[in-house]
């Protein structure tokens, strides 16, 4: 498996862990060569099979759950050899294999991605810099952190770090992706997918370092609202505060973050 790089450097966040919420800004096309998903479901798991094969991947019921399936597609090492797939068809292959089990949340099915593999193309932007002469495709992994903002504030009397579902929230009214700021969607906000790390089909984090993948970062995320860098702070949490996560200066919407 390839280890994350140093918790020193730049990081994407993505907060947008809902896979309906994905499709709906744009990114049915992105490519999963990996795919992790929590699938909320209208009926007790107990009358389902404890696991079943799809078209990609496989459902397995989740027993710590009454009503929870879990989604794998794939295998999170890109360098095991991949077959990636668009996100729209991942969701499908969830829905067509479960019909009207899967709950709906507002106008959308109730899958949030835990962690996922994505194969991009190098933007022309940063094609022609020396760390990527020779590559052609960027693979990384995102895992989703829980979104503890109000405990992290109290914990550690910080009460300027921001909460991600405030701006998104204002963000998808914004941009017309729901229509009301009741939607049901928007409860399910409660987490963030951050970069663990991002290889080439090339070379390894340590060939690119931190200012080339800030680079790629900032090419890649230019168009996506959704997303920003984090910049890590030099604060450190102290391990007796009963909290974990790193704190992040948001580089687009220049605001404090903990994930």
């Amino acid at each position: 498996m390839v280890k994350p790089y140093p918790p020193s450097w730049h990081r994407r966040l993505d907060f947008l862990p809902p896979m309906g919420l994905q499709i709906a800004v744009g990114e049915r096309d992105l490519e999963l060569y990996y795919c992790y998903t929590s699938v909320s479901v209208q009926e007790p798991t107990s009358r389902m099979p404890s696991e079943t094969r799809t078209e990609y991947g496989k459902l397995k019921v989740n027993p710590a759950f009454r009503n929870i399936v879990d989604y794998e597609m794939g295998n999170p090492n890109p360098r095991n050899g991949i077959h990636p797939i668009p996100q729209r068809e991942i969701l499908n292959d969830i829905t067509d294999y479960m019909g009207g089990a899967v709950r709906i949340v507002g106008e959308m099915p109730d899958v949030v991605i835990k962690s996922r593999g994505v194969v991009e193309r190098i933007p022309r932007e940063v094609e022609e810099l020396d760390a990527f002469q020779g590559s052609e495709f960027v693979f990384y992994l995102q895992n989703a952190y829980g979104n503890f903002v109000h405990k992290v504030r109290r914990a550690l009397n910080m009460p300027h770090i921001e909460n991600p579902y405030r701006f998104m929230k204002a963000d998808l009214l914004k941009y017309r992706i729901i229509r009301s700021p009741h939607d049901p969607v928007l409860k399910k906000l409660r987490s963030t997918l951050k970069t663990e790390f991002i290889v080439a089909d090339t070379y390894g984090w340590s060939h690119f370092g931190d200012s080339n993948i800030l680079a790629l970062e900032q090419a890649l995320t230019r168009n996506r609202w959704w997303t920003d860098i984090g910049k890590p702070t030099p604060f450190q949490i102290p391990i007796n505060s009963g909290v974990q996560g790193q704190i992040y200066q948001l580089l687009r919407r220049n605001c404090v973050v903990v994930v």
